[in-house]
């Protein structure tokens, strides 16, 4: 076998390496891209569901409050009811009596044209 053969036969397997790497790089790189590509989705979708879930976690809530209003402890809303009542009761009483001694500031006052 001639000298120069051994150059051609290794130059066309150079040239079949260099196609094959080529070929397997342009399909990895499709490929590469692809999943990049679902990746992104995949990313959106997640960021989407995130929010959805915050506002789940938000009705959820409502519904519990709403519930608990409804069968929630009877003796702790009566009781919360009664501080209520007397929170009232004692500013209407704060208020009654600032009424009271104004009217006695003006009754008893020394300019008062009446006494």
């Amino acid at each position: 076998m001639p000298g120069w053969s051994w150059f051609l036969i290794w130059g066309v397997l150079l040239v079949a390496l260099v196609l094959v790497v080529v070929i397997l790089g342009r399909r990895a790189w499709r490929k590469g891209r692809s999943a990049l590509d679902a990746y992104g989705e995949l990313t959106r979708t997640a960021s989407e569901l995130e929010r959805v879930l915050g506002q789940l976690d938000d009705a959820t809530a409502q519904v519990a409050a709403r519930e608990y209003a409804v069968f929630g402890d009877r003796d702790e809303r009566s009781f919360a009811w009664g501080v209520r009542r007397a929170e009232r009761a004692h500013r209407r009483q704060a208020r009654r009596d600032a009424r009271v001694a104004r009217g006695r500031l003006l009754t008893h006052s020394t300019q008062n044209w009446t006494s």
